[in-house]
């Protein structure tokens, strides 16, 4: 295990609906891809990229003693973090419900144009099994089949939505989001807008159609003095904590978690050289559970996500 907080060194995933800004909208490497940079994986002990089983995709430690190792070294975490760049609309997409593929997730907008917008579940009164079987029509527009899903448009920092598996689901153009997910990558692709990649038709509509196993919210003791602190996100494996302040107090909190610095740089300080980092704009670390702590925050906002270990 570990007793300080982990930094962590990303890693860039080309994403052919990449947007490349990443670098540019934060104190980020820039990559050499020639593809552009579509997600940055910042919190992961997930083996590989599902489109790139050559890409390893577990992060490297980067500060105190164990700096050098391999995260899943240290522990296997159950929530991948990334920051997604989009400059296209990403495919629709669901995944299983099936008990263990699960992969609920939840976004949280760092930046978004004025025509940027997402797709997040189905209009009410469509069916889900009519819905795939639209999807899969050959003859079927992009606006047949993305017209029968909930839009939501006028997007900013700070809006947020949660999205069960099991969900119809779509991430729009020209947006910035810190993701969190159980570590399950398994993605069904029901639309692509034509561009060519394989479809998974019959494994989406089972998951659109089926019975998800009813387990219990994850249990979490968590102590913090702030100026407000809004639980905008509870899950079987994860929670995400909204946090205001400039100077805020976690008192206790019994599970590991990660801290992102969603609106500027998030300083920690704790029981000893090794608990005292800056975690950067847009970048997470990881916290041990059963310590107290200290955080000064230049923005006005930082999250904490509590999960199960």
């Amino acid at each position: 295990m570990f007793d300080y907080p982990l930094l962590l060194k990303p890693i860039c995933v080309p994403r052919p609906w990449g947007a490349g800004r990443i670098s540019s909208l934060y104190d980020r490497e820039a990559s050499q891809s020639e593809v552009k940079i579509g997600e940055s994986w910042d919190v992961s002990t997930f083996p590989q990229d599902p489109g790139n089983p050559d890409l390893k995709t577990v992060n490297t430690i980067i500060n105190g003693p164990l700096k050098g190792k391999l995260l899943n070294e240290v522990l296997e975490c159950p929530v991948v973090v990334k920051i997604l760049d989009t400059s296209q609309r990403l495919s629709v997409q669901i995944h299983p419900v099936k008990a263990g593929d699960t992969k609920d997730e939840m976004w949280y907008i760092l930046n978004a144009t004025e025509d940027a917008f997402l797709y997040l579940g189905l209009k009410e009164g469509v069916d889900p099994a009519d819905y795939c079987d639209k999807a899969g029509d050959p003859n079927a527009t992009a606006e047949d089949v993305t017209g029968l899903l909930k839009c939501y448009k006028n997007l900013k920092f700070g809006d947020y939505f949660n999205v069960p598996s099991g969900t119809i689901h779509a991430v729009g153009p020209n947006i910035v989001a810190f993701e969190v997910s159980e570590q399950k990558q398994i993605t069904y692709r029901l639309y692509d807008y034509n561009r060519g990649r394989a479809l998974h038709l019959a494994e989406g509509k089972e998951a659109a159609t089926g019975t998800r196993e009813d387990l219990p919210i994850l249990d979490v003791s968590l102590e913090v003095i702030c100026d407000e602190i809004n639980y905008i996100t509870k899950f079987p494996a994860f929670w995400v904590c909204e946090v205001y302040g400039e100077e805020v107090s976690v008192d206790a909190c019994d599970r590991p978690h990660i801290l992102t610095a969603v609106a500027g740089d998030v300083e920690i300080m704790g029981e000893n050289e090794n608990w005292n980092i800056k975690v950067g704009h847009s970048k997470s670390a990881i916290i041990p559970g059963g310590y107290e702590y200290k955080v000064k925050n230049s923005g006005d906002r930082f999250l904490l996500t509590p999960f199960k270990d």
